[in-house]
């Protein structure tokens, strides 16, 4: 809770919105024994709150290869589709000094 009040406070409260989560290590989940929906089904209640409260937008990424190109439009594809999802609006965050 300490932690999504600090989201809050830094990004607005629509910060839940315009927010998707970047899991690495993928590559370390997979030599466990774990695709990705077996990680996340044992995923922590932390973890599994915060991916809740961004309605789930998340990616999943393998650290060990050098972002290759089909990974890349494969990121790139959940963002747009993210960005859908949410009418194509975007957090602009404004300092006021």
């Amino acid at each position: 809770k300490k932690t999504f009040r600090k989201y809050k406070e830094l990004l607005g409260p629509t910060w839940k919105d315009f927010t998707a989560v970047l899991l690495t290590h993928a590559d370390k989940a997979e030599e466990a024994g774990f695709s990705e929906e077996a990680y996340l089904h044992n995923a922590s209640s932390t973890l599994l709150s915060l991916l809740n409260s961004v309605k789930n937008k998340y990616v999943f990424l393998d650290n060990q290869k050098s972002i290759i190109k089909e990974e890349r439009a494969t990121i790139l594809r959940k963002l747009l589709n993210f960005l859908r999802q949410n009418n194509y609006q975007v957090l602009l965050k404004h300092d006021k000094e």
